[in-house]
């Protein structure tokens, strides 16, 4: 568990820090576009467009992934095992902070999830960081029932890691944050799945599943949440009051057409501050205006093409720990830009997901780096180091 050994870092992965550098340089012009003054033509030069961008949010973003870099390099000076019995301490200290999110915390979006600073401007959402938290803590036990049993087998396994998922998963609940708890979800079966769990136990979470969720729909969600739901199935319920952002959202989309108006081209909806939320939760809306739908099966294909690295780094990891660690981390990736793209286009609820390293914020960037720190981590630890030792 010593610091760094130099020859570790000949086995950098290259491709996913090309890959994350690309997505946050294409989601800051991104958001540069759509936050920008609407463009109207009569622009003459370089410095009446730059008078037109709202650089504010620019300069907030790149201080987002700055702070986000210096958390994923952090992840990479030393062994992931390390990892083992700081986790315990971490897990603990984030969930005391979901607790006193209902004591101190703020409300945005709906969801009573977020400490406030003003005197900084910063916000810092405590249920990001559970997210790495989860997956840290759920690698460790179900990596050591691997290691005994060689998968997860026993009852007592299950329901430890499944009960590490559910505390933080009930906090986040109650905020009420359903798009995070989703998430959480998501990264649990995944690494239930990469721990070999018997088919009889998915099953039965399944069958769980189909039960708590139409009681949750008459018992806990509130008006709001059920016409969520509502309009989800039928979008022409409430084009006006819960429909009409996602509707805005796929008028947005379709403006774009096949290739796009361009970022920073004049009259786009955007601009005009026809989507709420453009620059977090609808983001790709804004991104497929401007480079068409061309451009957003790119940027799809993109996000693909890192989730299958990720799995290909889980399967040659040197131990289980480290394969659950990098397939978390992949779960968590897949969640958000599925749920997010999803939800732009209607093919999903509406919740307050963000698409990976693009939209705008502090919390959600610093989790991602912190997470392609740790995928990183696995792959320059890879089993070439086992031999050695």
């Amino acid at each position: 568990m010593s610091l760094y050994d130099k020859k570790d870092f000949k086995s950098i992965d290259w491709f996913t820090i090309i890959v994350v550098f690309f997505l946050v340089g294409f989601g800051i012009v991104a958001l540069a576009s759509v936050l920008a003054t609407p463009f109207d033509g009569t622009e003459k030069g370089l410095s009446d467009i730059i008078a037109k961008l709202n650089l504010d949010y620019v300069q907030r973003q790149a201080i987002n992934f700055l702070i986000g870099l210096a958390g994923m390099i952090i992840m990479l000076l030393f062994d992931y095992d390390i990892f083992k019995p700081l986790i315990t301490y971490a897990y603990a200290a984030i969930v005391g902070l979901l607790a006193l999110l209902f004591v101190f915390g703020k409300v945005r979006g709906g969801a009573q999830g977020w400490f406030v600073f003003d005197s900084i401007q910063r916000n810092i959402q405590p249920a990001e960081l559970a997210k790495v938290a989860v997956i840290v803590m759920v690698a460790k036990y179900a990596a050591k029932a691997m290691d005994e049993d060689g998968r997860l087998l026993k009852f007592k396994d299950i329901m430890l890691v499944v009960g590490l998922t559910l505390l933080p998963f009930v906090l986040i609940i109650l905020q009420p944050d359903y798009g995070t708890a989703f998430v959480l979800i998501v990264i649990l079966a995944f690494m239930l799945f990469a721990a070999k769990i018997k088919w009889f136990w998915l099953a039965g979470a399944a069958v769980i599943a189909g039960t708590v969720i139409p009681l949750a729909y008459f018992f806990l969600f509130t008006d709001s949440q059920r016409n969520r739901i509502i309009t989800f199935l039928n979008p022409d319920f409430d084009p006006l009051g819960a429909g009409m952002q996602v509707a805005r959202s796929k008028i947005t989309i379709g403006s774009g057409r096949l290739l796009g108006k361009g970022f920073f081209s004049t009259a786009t909806l955007a601009q005009l501050k026809y989507v709420p939320e453009i620059r977090t939760d609808f983001i790709y809306a804004g991104i497929v205006e401007g480079v068409g739908f061309v451009g957003g099966v790119i940027l799809i294909v993109v996000f693909f093409a890192l989730a299958i690295r990720w799995i290909f780094i889980a399967m040659r990891a040197r131990d289980n720990f480290g394969s659950l660690l990098a397939v978390g981390v992949t779960a968590m990736l897949i969640a958000h830009v599925f749920e997010n793209i999803g939800m732009t286009i209607g093919l999903m609820p509406m919740t307050g997901i963000p698409l990976p390293f693009i939209s705008y914020g502090g919390s959600n960037m610093l989790t991602n780096m912190i997470g392609v720190g740790i995928v990183i981590n696995v792959n320059m630890r890879h089993p070439v180091k086992r031999k050695r030792t």
